[in-house]
């Protein structure tokens, strides 16, 4: 039997809005020619993190991980700074990289990572989307797919928990092209898809598909991003199968991350289409959010600081 469509809703704060998502546009090929030939001269990301990635997939131990990642010692530094930053209940400093891994928990360490390996990537400063702010919810969004992830049948907790940390990365993207930008005006009966068009001819989904081909990560992860969308505007059989319960996962996470304080700066929260309601099971996106594991998670990562 169907869930109703209310199993979706949350309460919402003061200046929050449900808001609607108009389908984007095609980017311009023209413009997109321009897009595609700044991103292929970004540099590609280290061999760590393609061997930090295989290692979790493995399900290695935390030990085994934390000999991967002293491999590059600034970034050894930066997990041990960030294991015992205050806040996050050390009583004995950690000097152990596997066991500040273990200490933080691997979607915490997978940010961290990621975040060092592509810092070389789009520019670090705040010109469209605030970097820092981008990471948060990154994190905040692999944590919570992480969680949801039980609740959709058949999804891949792995991989959910990979795309929720990638899913935004063409607003990275956006910011190497500050010299491109429209005036343009944020409609919430249009939403920020088409803010971007209008602004950019192309949105953050066009440019995210560019450059996680760049970067070559997996090609579901790809194809990910480029439905990471498709919940808010379209029915469920428009995702292809095969990645469906990710997407939606991740969707999800998207919606709470962004209620919960973890945005990047879109107004208003877009409910999914109806066609999804039975594949989230035996829960509510309520119960999720009030749910003591997401609450600690999320106390987690708004204390770390990069």
């Amino acid at each position: 039997m169907a869930k109703n469509h209310t199993d979706f809703d949350t309460v919402l704060d003061e200046n929050e809005l449900f808001s609607k998502l108009v389908p984007p546009e095609v980017g311009s090929r023209s413009r997109m020619a321009i897009y595609e030939k700044t991103i292929r001269n970004l540099p590609l990301p280290p061999a760590l993190w393609d061997k930090f990635q295989r290692a979790c997939k493995k399900d290695e131990s935390n030990q085994k991980l934390g000999k991967i990642i002293k491999d590059d010692p600034v970034l050894a530094a930066s997990i041990l700074r960030i294991a015992n930053a205050p806040g996050l209940g050390v009583r004995i400093e950690i000097t152990d990289v596997g066991r500040a891994v273990s200490h933080l928990g691997i979607s915490l360490v997978r940010t961290i990572v990621s975040r060092h390996s592509f810092s070389a990537g789009p520019a670090q400063s705040a010109k469209v989307y605030d970097i820092r702010k981008l990471w948060k919810h990154g994190m905040a969004v692999s944590a919570l797919a992480e969680i949801i992830a039980d609740y959709i049948p058949d999804c891949h907790i792995e991989e959910a928990a990979t795309l929720g940390l990638f899913h935004d990365i063409g607003k990275m993207a956006l910011n190497l092209f500050p010299e491109f930008i429209q005036p343009a005006s944020l409609e919430t009966n249009k939403g920020h898809l088409m803010y971007e068009y209008e602004r950019f001819s192309c949105t953050h989904i066009d440019l995210g598909v560019l450059l996680a081909k760049h970067w070559q990560l997996p090609e579901k992860i790809i194809q990910g991003i480029a439905y990471h969308h498709h919940p808010a505007y379209a029915e469920i059989d428009a995702i292809p199968h095969d990645i469906r319960a990710e997407v939606f996962a991740v969707y999800l996470a998207d919606l709470l991350a962004i209620h919960m304080g973890f945005d990047t700066g879109d107004s208003g929260i877009v409910l999914p289409h109806e066609s999804f309601s039975s594949m989230l099971q035996g829960t509510t996106l309520v119960e999720i959010m009030h749910s003591q594991k997401v609450i600690d998670e999320m106390k987690r990562i708004e204390t770390i600081e990069f």
